[in-house]
């Protein structure tokens, strides 16, 4: 949803903006993005208040009046009066106003009810997230990482969204202020880091959780997750070594897995199996810790690889909510099948592979050699 919503640009808050000016909406904040935030919310009510903002903000940008977003804040003021403590609405009327704001007096009115808003829900991530937003718009950038760094308490994927929108507003070293210094908060933003593409300070950050809370078993995992999806084998052996201590929960099951990986690198075979039995027996037989068990043993024991992997194929075929992940298993199969000389088998599975995704080069690469119509 994120990639559909129009941006933020950065904006002066204390210059008045003509009405005009409302024409460049279509790089704000418009209301697609509130019913990002809100709209599920609001789908349980009759009174509908993103839609309300959307439609009314759409209007005034495609003919420069701003009468539309006009009316929509006065029937947003209305229900509030009649309905003060709706923070979701309240908040969708803070992000209309300051986008449609013309004045410093209209900017301070969003601030004021964003901040209601949030004293009303003071856990509620989407309220929490469009307020930052309002925040950063009115040039309260403290104010704003305030909320980033709250929210990090109780929501911290939300919490990194969050941060992420509001950084643009930023200046220098101030990002950390939105990022309380503990591990949830560090890794949650890392890996909306990595999920944007900023691979370096993804990576940065993780390793800096990674000195400071070196205990911290959730990052370690993350870590192990990175270096072994790289098939970075030296640096998985630094993150999970053969001698790593781990608990008996199932929480920790995948780091056995990567320990088995680890063993297996130093040549400890007996160690890697019990480390991989332990990973599967930990995680019921998950299917994603029989996918990385099935890992360990590519190199070593191709056909204890694809044991594994078939197993947890099958786990995710089993249940409509992950048969749509089990195209990764196939891919994982079909390069084994292709190694192994297995042509029939590596031939059904590409076909299966490209049944799903028809566009996969590789697959059609495969494919077409499989069958003798392209280049081996």
């Amino acid at each position: 949803m994120e990639s559909q919503e129009l941006k933020l640009v950065r904006a002066d808050p204390a210059r008045p903006r003509s009405p005009a000016a409302i024409a460049l909406g279509a790089t704000v904040l418009a209301a697609a993005a509130l019913a990002t935030f809100f709209g599920a919310d609001a789908a349980r009510r009759s009174f509908d208040p993103a839609a309300l903002a959307e439609s009314a903000l759409a209007r005034s940008l495609a003919s420069n009046d701003p009468e539309p977003a006009r009316q929509a804040r006065e029937i947003l003021g209305a229900r509030l009066r009649r309905n003060p403590l709706d923070a979701v609405s309240r908040t969708i009327a803070a992000s209309l106003l300051v986008e449609t704001a013309t004045t410093e007096g209209e900017r301070e009115a969003a601030v004021s009810q964003a901040q209601a808003a949030t004293r009303l829900t003071p856990s509620d991530a989407a309220v929490a997230h469009g307020v930052a937003r309002v925040l950063s718009r009115c040039g309260r950038t403290g104010l704003a990482l305030k909320e980033t760094a709250r929210m990090f308490g109780y929501a911290p994927q939300e919490a990194a969204a969050a941060l992420a929108d509001i950084e643009p507003f930023l200046a220098g070293d101030r990002l950390d202020d939105g990022l309380p210094a503990f591990p949830t908060a560090w890794l949650a933003w890392s890996e909306k880091l990595r999920a944007d593409g900023r691979e370096d300070e993804a990576a940065a950050r993780l390793a800096a959780l990674l000195v400071r809370w070196p205990d911290d078993l959730e990052a370690r995992r993350v870590a192990a997750g990175v270096a072994a999806g790289g098939d970075r084998i030296d640096e998985l052996s630094r993150l999970v070594p053969p001698s790593l201590a781990l608990p008996e929960t199932a929480e920790a099951a995948s780091l056995y897995a990567f320990r088995a990986r680890s063993k297996v690198a130093a040549g400890d075979t007996a160690g890697a199996h019990a480390d991989a039995l332990r990973a599967i027996a930990l995680s019921h037989e998950g299917p994603w810790v029989m996918a990385l068990a099935g890992d360990a043993f590519a190199a070593s024991e191709p056909a204890l690889a694809r044991d594994y992997w078939t197993r947890a194929l099958y786990r995710l075929l089993a249940k409509p909510a992950t048969r749509g992940e089990a195209i990764l298993l196939r891919f994982r199969l079909a390069r084994f099948d292709d190694r192994e000389g297995h042509a029939g088998d590596a031939l059904r599975g590409w076909r299966t592979i490209l049944a799903e995704r028809p566009d996969d080069e590789e697959a059609k690469r495969r494919v077409a050699a499989l069958t003798g119509e392209g280049p081996p």
